[in-house]
């Protein structure tokens, strides 16, 4: 089962991310962007939507990763392409489950969510707790 992967954001957002997940996962084929521009409106962010729904239909599934919950990319995605089973939207993305999700077919939506979630970390907090255990062997 083949999932192409969509990311949409506010400004170039999604397209540096894009190039940034290829820097670990390599060039990859079924990942795409569309970034809702400054000069932009809702209508102008639907035809990009519209410019990439021919490619993606050539997927199983796609997985939309928006940038905001509630934002224009993510409200005019979902708007346009609600009526579609295969699609499916996460809000609040990161590059942990962006790229489980691009490495790992059958990661399903709860498990990409979860590794999103399981990569936020309180790094200072983390050094403290693993000097403090180095301290007690």
């Amino acid at each position: 089962m083949m999932r192409g992967i969509l990311l949409i954001s506010h400004g170039f957002y999604a397209e540096a991310f894009k190039e940034s997940l290829k820097m670990i996962a390599g060039n990859v084929e079924n990942l795409y962007a569309c970034c809702l521009e400054p000069t932009d409106g809702p209508e102008e962010f639907k035809a990009k939507l519209q410019a990439v729904e021919p490619t993606l239909d050539g997927y199983d599934s796609v997985l939309v990763f928006a940038d905001l919950f509630g934002g224009s990319p993510c409200n005019t995605a979902c708007q346009y392409f609600v009526t579609k089973e295969k699609y499916s939207f996460i809000a609040g993305m990161n590059f942990p489950m962006v790229l489980n999700a691009l490495l790992s077919e059958d990661s399903d939506l709860e498990s990409v969510i979860s590794q999103g979630r399981e990569s936020i970390v309180d790094v200072r907090a983390f050094m403290q707790a693993m000097m403090s255990s180095d301290e007690d062997e």
